[in-house]
C-alpha cells in the first residue's frame, strides 16, 4: 500500500502580498477584488521572492533530506504541473534540479494536462501501479504574473511542496483514490465558447457532488464516520455547498484561502499539513482537488501506526 512519508515545505518563505496592492500589477478592478473576496474572502496572495529553481529546489532539498538514505535507493521525481506553465522543458530544467539535489540516478518526469488536479491524479497513478519505489511529488508555481496569475478561480499563489511517499515509514496509508474526467471541458474556461461555457457552469457543481457521492458509496467499508474532509483552496460558496450536503460542518479542516490562495497543484499537500498542525485526532482525511479538463480527484488518507511526521 502506498504510503505518505512526508511533506516539505518552506513556511517562512515568500510573501503574502495584500490584494490592494494589486491593482496596477494586475489590472484588478474594485469590481474583481470584490468577487474575489466573495467567492474566497480573498485577502493577500502569497508570492515567493526566489526564481523557479530555488523556489522548488528548497522543498526538494528537504524532501530527500527526509529519505532515510538521502535517496540512495533508486526513485522518481514527478513534478505536477499546470496548463500555464511550461517549466524550460527545452533546458532540461527538471533533470538538472534533480541532480543538484542529490537523485541524478532517479528517474524524472512532469505531469500535466489535469491542471490543478495533477497532484492527487499522480497519487492516484502511482496507487494503481501498486510500486514501492520512493517517489517524490513536487508542486508549485512560479507564475505570479497577471497574463497568468488572474483568473476567474481567483489570484494564484506561488507555494512550493514536496510530497514523499514510500520513503521510509508512512504517517499515512494511502487507502482509496479515484479520478473522474469530462472531456467534454477540455478548453480553459477563458478561451470556451459561450455554449460549453453556460453548460459547464451548468454540470460543474452536480457532477463534483455525484463524484464525492459515487467515492464515499464504493468504499462506505473503509470510511470512519469521523473522517475530515480537506478540500481545495477553490470555489468557496461551492465548498460550503458540499459540506452542508455531505454532513461535514464539524468534520471539515478548510485551507487559508483568505490568505494564501489557490495554489495550484500544491493545495492538497498544503492543506493535509495544516491539519496535521491543528492536531485534530481523526484518524482519516479524505483530499479533495479539481483542475481544467474538466477533472475531479480525490484521495482517502489514513494514519499509520507510526510516530506523525508530515
Amino acid at each position: 500500500m502506498t504510503s505518505l512519508c512526508h511533506i516539505a515545505l518552506c513556511h517562512d518563505s515568500g510573501r503574502k502580498v495584500p490584494v490592494a496592492e494589486l491593482g496596477g500589477s494586475h489590472g484588478l478592478t474594485a469590481a474583481s477584488a470584490k468577487m474575489y473576496d466573495r467567492f474566497f474572502g480573498l485577502q493577500s496572495v502569497l508570492r515567493q521572492n526566489s526564481d523557479q529553481t530555488h523556489m522548488l529546489g528548497s522543498v526538494l532539498q528537504k524532501a530527500v533530506a527526509s529519505l532515510p538514505d538521502q535517496g540512495q535507493t533508486p526513485g522518481v521525481l514527478v513534478y505536477c504541473k499546470t496548463q500555464t506553465h511550461n517549466t524550460q522543458s527545452d533546458q532540461n530544467w527538471l533533470r538538472r534540479l534533480a541532480d543538484a539535489a542529490g537523485l541524478a540516478h532517479w528517474e524524472v518526469h512532469a505531469l500535466s494536462m489535469t491542471s490543478c488536479a495533477s497532484a492527487l491524479v499522480c497519487l492516484h497513478f502511482i496507487q494503481s501501479c501498486g510500486t514501492t519505489a520512493p517517489v517524490i511529488v513536487l508542486t508549485g508555481e512560479k507564475a505570479f504574473h497577471p497574463s497568468v496569475a488572474r483568473l476567474t478561480v481567483g489570484l494564484l499563489a506561488e507555494v512550493p511542496v514536496a510530497a514523499v511517499l514510500n520513503g521510509g515509514p508512512g504517517s499515512w496509508r494511502v487507502r482509496a483514490t479515484d479520478v473522474r474526467h469530462l472531456p467534454r471541458f477540455h478548453i480553459n474556461p477563458e478561451a470556451m465558447d459561450a455554449q460549453d461555457r453556460s453548460a459547464l457552469q451548468e454540470v460543474y457543481a452536480p457532477e463534483l457532488t455525484r463524484f464525492i457521492a459515487g467515492f464515499l458509496e464504493q468504499h462506505a467499508a473503509a470510511l470512519d464516520p469521523e473522517l475530515v474532509f480537506v478540500p481545495h483552496n477553490l470555489n468557496r460558496p461551492l465548498t460550503d455547498a458540499l459540506i452542508r450536503e455531505f454532513g461535514w460542518e464539524k468534520q471539515h479542516h478548510a485551507g487559508d484561502v483568505t490568505q494564501i490562495g489557490h495554489a495550484y497543484c500544491s493545495d492538497p499537500f498544503l492543506n493535509l499539513d495544516a491539519f496535521v498542525q491543528s492536531r485534530r485526532p481523526a484518524q482519516q482525511v479524505l483530499l479533495l482537488a479539481a483542475g481544467t479538463g474538466v477533472t475531479f480527484a480525490t484521495c482517502l488518507l489514513e494514519r499509520s501506526a507510526v510516530p506523525e511526521t508530515v
